[in-house]
């Protein structure tokens, strides 16, 4: 055979590269006419095989673009959002992977990152093999998100080790490996708990690296209309379920690293109006006066007597030291594990802590500026790596208080 001929048979056997496949799962209930205008303009822009996925959505194809439905079968009318918003990425995902997408992009249901300029830099990190998981950083006041800020995010650097901003998105993009990630049941699964999914942390879990977008947008408040004490249990509780889940491979981990972040930095707006810091205090003062029976087995001795300093400061000078807030957080943990107090009550007797640590920091960040204000989140966030000896000696020795 000529070399020619060779030649022209090896060009006619190499496989054709196709273009990627780019899934958009919608958590919520959406109409193809409102989402087609979006993928007009986006579609070019991805160069991909578009599907658009959501609950009820008449599967169709228009204009190369294929809708797809999805059931959502574990989920209840009753559920918090955040739960039904697990409920449908797992649901996503699994789609995700039964038409082999290349990269899967959960959006929120009021579509506010469904944008040309927005999309791609959720999915070129995936495609590009750069990152497994893309989160975003969402445009926030000062005093915006405190339960993510105080609570949720510190605490996951501190156990996992990436600095991630909102460690439980309602938008976020992954790889087809870690759609199989997120919809594969862990040995530890209570079938009859409503279990939040948190990617940052399989992500972490896996080895797998997590990258940001900085995104000019925000959503509404998902906590509106729900009871502070509700939202607490819900949230604080799934990350100390994830804590136990994992705790042989976060018990490893010391310091933390920074996740590669892309976009243009948001500039966060003042804050205009305060928050006036009075029932945030009365109710903590309220909860130190009425829950004695549950603190008392939680706290070890020198953090109730810090309490106890701590209620009879002035309103002005009303401030939690982060060590304080921290531990009581870490021991909480640990209650929270042990099960010696009925979860919901302990949960319960968190939340006028909570407040209390809210009323601190409003005081303190009240007169920053929102640079220095995030710097002082930065703060928090260290103290909470640097606390973490306490927690590791407290859960492998919880018999004893190590104050």
């Amino acid at each position: 055979m000529k070399e020619e001929q060779i030649h022209e048979n090896e060009q006619a056997a190499a496989p054709v590269t196709s273009r990627a496949t780019v899934l958009l799962g919608v958590t919520g209930t959406v109409d193809s006419a409102i989402v087609q205008p979006c993928l007009q303009e986006i579609g070019p822009v991805l160069n991909a095989r578009v599907i658009v996925a959501a609950p009820n959505l008449a599967e169709a194809t228009e204009n190369d673009v294929h809708f797809r439905s999805y059931p959502l079968t574990a989920g209840r009318p009753e559920n918090l959002p955040w739960v039904n918003a697990s409920f449908a990425q797992r649901a996503i995902c699994s789609l995700a992977a039964e038409v082999q997408a290349d990269v899967c992009v959960l959006l929120h249901g009021d579509l506010i990152l469904l944008n040309a300029d927005v999309l791609p830099l959720f999915i070129q990190p995936v495609l590009e093999k750069r990152c497994d998981v893309v989160l975003p950083v969402y445009a926030a006041g000062k005093f915006d998100g405190l339960l993510n800020h105080g609570i949720l995010a510190p605490l996951a650097r501190a156990l996992f080790g990436q600095r991630v901003r909102y460690p439980l998105p309602l938008d976020f993009s992954c790889s087809a490996e870690m759609c199989a990630k997120f919809t594969a049941p862990h040995p530890a699964h209570d079938p009859n708990a409503d279990e939040i999914l948190w990617p940052a942390t399989i992500a972490a879990v896996a080895g797998k690296q997590v990258c940001q977008v900085n995104v000019d947008a925000s959503h509404g408040r998902q906590t509106d209309g729900i009871e502070l004490r509700t939202a607490l249990a819900s949230l604080v509780g799934s990350a100390f379920i994830e804590m136990e889940k994992y705790a042989s491979f976060w018990q490893r981990i010391r310091g933390s690293r920074a996740t590669p972040v892309t976009g243009h930095a948001v500039k966060q707006a003042s804050e205009s109006d305060g928050i006036d810091v009075k029932p945030l205090i009365d109710s903590f003062l309220l909860g130190a006066r009425n829950l004695q029976e549950i603190w008392g087995p939680v706290l070890p001795p020198v953090t109730l007597f810090e309490l106890k300093r701590l209620s009879r400061a002035p309103l002005e000078e009303f401030r939690m030291p982060d060590e304080l807030w921290v531990r009581i957080l870490y021991d909480f943990a640990l209650a929270h594990r042990l099960r010696s107090i009925s979860r919901s009550h302990l949960l319960g007797a968190l939340t006028p802590l909570y407040l209390g640590w809210v009323a601190s920091y409003v005081q303190e960040a009240a007169n920053l500026s929102p640079f220095a204000a995030e710097q002082r989140l930065e703060q928090l966030a260290r103290a909470y790596e640097e606390n973490k000896p306490y927690l590791l000696r407290r859960w492998r020795w919880p018999d004893r208080f190590n104050p």
